[in-house]
């Protein structure tokens, strides 16, 4: 379930995008975050201690979750989808305003807040998670989402894609 690049899809169940019904974005997405838990735990001992009691650090990344979510519902009102589209069909409008100028990613950028969050446990365990989920999205994801939007958009795209960074830099 994302809706992340510049544009709004219908569903297509099926399609190769998927994975079980859930899109690839998804899967890499929670995937990486797994790995990033998994290696803040074994570098951090406190930290089983700390979720149970409900510290600072289960706070930090509870919030960092439930903020990830509230953005997802931001963004995808900024693009008219509900949270039962996905990120495969064919895009039907190039969405270029909002949250959109300053990114054209916001929602793959939006989850490096929960991946962030692992640092109050492992910094290293957050970079790394951080590091592979930008590789993967980029190679896997966002490369395929941009060819089409670029297919479907031609010149309005390549304007946008110009004009806007894929995350929040350049």
């Amino acid at each position: 379930m994302t809706a992340s690049s510049a544009f709004s899809r219908h569903a297509a169940p099926g399609t190769a995008n998927t994975v079980a019904g859930i899109d690839l974005s998804s899967w890499l997405s929670w995937s990486c975050y797994g790995l990033g838990f998994g290696l803040a735990v074994s570098l951090a001992p406190d930290m089983a201690a700390d979720l149970r009691a409900g510290g600072f650090g289960a706070t930090v990344i509870a919030g960092s979750v439930a903020v990830f979510f509230a953005l997802v519902l931001f963004i995808q009102h900024q693009m008219s989808v509900s949270l039962r589209n996905s990120s495969f069909g064919e895009p039907r409008k190039l969405v270029t305003g909002g949250v959109f100028a300053v990114s054209r990613n916001p929602m793959y950028v939006a989850f490096l807040l929960p991946l962030a969050a692992l640092a109050c446990y492992s910094p290293v365990a957050a970079a790394a998670a951080m590091g592979l989920y930008v590789v993967a999205m980029n190679s896997l994801v966002i490369a395929v989402e941009e060819a089409t939007l670029e297919a479907s958009f031609g010149n309005r795209f390549r304007a946008y894609r110009l004009s806007t960074p894929r995350w929040l830099v350049w």
